[in-house]
């Protein structure tokens, strides 16, 4: 059984009327900017999450930079973060005029060693960048009091875990901004791109929404045209917003939110069992965690050998993410070779993320755990 690792146009088919129909509202409006869609959304979705605010933008990358320059991130600070994800955390870490200080991960969950960051804080440091890596949350609890204690925010990488929840309460509700993607392959996907900062602070998201349109309050903006207001920028912003078109296609889509979240969580279910007995290391999960997975990230020895013969058999895969940051040759100028960051280095090498997500048929994860085994 050949199996795909992502199937938009599956996904699109089955929501096929409501995707179109929010498409042609939008059209049909004539508000491609400053409508009505976006701020609906953001009320909508920070409902879904339990946030008291969101502010949307167009990127999750986005999403880090505005929130980092939110909360004051810039010139001549230390932002702790880590080094086994997406570039996004690093580079807007950079973008703000910030250094990333990267620290390694715990073994089990890949996620942020609390006691290394709180070995890093230098009175340089101003925040802490954990990533909910693959849809497992960091160890928030721990995050945020050590962050409390030293004087520093917290930024939440959590564009891989939306859903993700510890001692049942949701992420997004523990750091001083949780950052979100809505890029087409994550738990809600946009059309292109899309992202999302949520916070429990007012001040805060009235200051991302400046931040992300231009420098204007959003309802001055929003109002220009129909007042005849003139501009009226209080800081250099940027233009990283949502648009209407995207905010009207994830309105769409929110819907079957939770569906997919469960449709994940069964599949990683079948993936443990499956893998039980064998060679594989399979994700850890910490006590009183709800894993969101985003992805189905196995270790194994010998892994471009295993994936080449996953390839051969028509098992998609990807390497989510390797080699970690501090290895990249954009990074080399921080001096942090092989060696640096061990417990991340090593999952580098033997990581392999498998298909997962409302895309697959029945019998596909067993379909995959049969030819994982068969290339061991």
């Amino acid at each position: 059984m050949s199996v795909p690792f992502y199937d938009h146009a599956k996904l699109y088919a089955r929501r096929k009327a409501e995707i179109d129909g929010a498409i042609a509202r939008v059209l049909s409006s004539g508000r491609l900017d400053w409508g009505e869609e976006v701020p609906a959304f953001e009320a909508e979705f920070a409902a879904w999450v339990g946030a008291a605010h969101a502010v949307t933008v167009n990127s999750g990358t986005a999403a880090i930079k505005v929130a980092l320059m939110a909360l004051g991130v810039g010139e001549g600070d230390e932002v702790i973060t880590v080094s086994n994800t997406d570039i996004a955390s690093s580079s807007a870490i950079h973008h703000v005029g910030a250094k990333c200080v990267w620290v390694d991960v715990d073994p089990l969950t890949m996620t942020m060693d609390v006691a290394q960051a709180e070995r890093a804080i230098t009175p340089r440091t101003k925040a802490i960048l954990p990533v909910d890596l693959y849809g497992h949350p960091a160890d928030l609890k721990a995050i945020c009091d050590l962050a409390k204690a030293r004087g520093l925010v917290v930024v939440e990488d959590a564009c891989l875990a939306l859903g993700a929840a510890v001692d049942g309460r949701r992420i997004g509700t523990w750091a001083d901004v949780t950052c979100f993607s809505f890029a087409p392959t994550k738990h809600l996907g946009s059309i292109g791109s899309g992202g999302a900062c949520v916070t429990r602070s007012q001040e805060l998201a009235e200051r991302m929404q400046m931040l992300s349109g231009y420098g204007q309050p959003r309802a001055w903006h929003r109002s220009i045209g129909k007042e005849g207001r003139p501009l009226n920028h209080l800081t250099e912003g940027l233009n990283e917003r949502l648009d209407e078109l995207q905010a009207a296609v994830l309105r769409a889509k929110l819907p079957d939110l939770d569906a997919s979240l469960a449709a994940r969580r069964a599949q990683a279910a079948l993936y443990a069992v499956g893998f039980a007995g064998s060679a594989v290391t399979v994700p850890g999960v910490r006590p009183g965690v709800d894993h969101a997975w985003r992805n189905y990230v196995i270790r194994v020895e010998g892994r471009d050998r295993v994936r080449e013969r996953l390839t051969a058999a028509g098992i998609g895969t990807s390497m989510s993410y390797a080699p970690p940051m501090h290895l990249q040759p954009v990074y080399r100028g921080y001096g942090m070779g092989p060696g640096s960051l061990p417990v991340s280095e090593h999952a580098g090498d033997r990581l392999l993320n498998l298909p997962i997500g409302p895309h697959l048929e029945a019998g596909m994860v067993e379909a995959v755990v049969v030819a994982v085994r068969a290339a061991l």
